[in-house]
């Protein structure tokens, strides 16, 4: 019986450590660097808009949960459009000329508005929810969180 525990404990700690050796994904990574952004005209919006390509890595993560932490920027003056930014509202995408896919458009999980409202231009916060890839609604960004919640705030 005692050679059971045993090997039941070696068997947990095995799968512990290979758990912590595991890559772990960097969604940042992939949002900044799989992918490639082409402008086109719109005559539709009578101007250039974005024709993102997404890399196969990218692809992968479409549809599933992620979590990101980023700078929270005001966009709209209602409060209602919610935007998270890999840089601050001093270089950010609006401000700076970064590109687009530095930034990710929030749509809260029910009962997350408030919680989203509450955040002040450059609140450095986490968020989590499913990604979206967004390739041809100029309505929205090129990358989209629904169902976002907010985790925490770090800063």
């Amino acid at each position: 019986m005692r050679r059971i525990y045993i090997l039941f404990f070696l068997l947990l700690l095995a799968q512990q450590l290979s758990a912590q050796n595991a890559p772990k994904i960097d969604p940042w990574n992939l949002l900044l660097n799989d992918v490639k952004v082409k402008y086109s005209f719109s005559f539709q919006y009578d101007g250039l808009m974005p024709k993102p390509k997404f890399g196969s890595k990218l692809m992968e993560l479409n549809g599933k949960q992620i979590f990101l932490q980023g700078f929270f920027l005001p966009v709209d003056l209602t409060g209602d459009v919610f935007v998270l930014s890999y840089n601050p509202m001093s270089s950010c995408f609006f401000c700076n000329g970064s590109g687009i896919q530095t930034i990710v458009e929030l749509i809260p999980a029910e009962g997350q508005e408030q919680r989203l409202k509450r955040l002040k231009t450059d609140n450095f916060f986490e968020v989590k929810g499913k990604l979206k890839l967004n390739t041809n609604d100029y309505t929205h960004l090129i990358y989209i969180l629904e169902n976002a919640e907010f985790v925490r705030q770090v800063r």
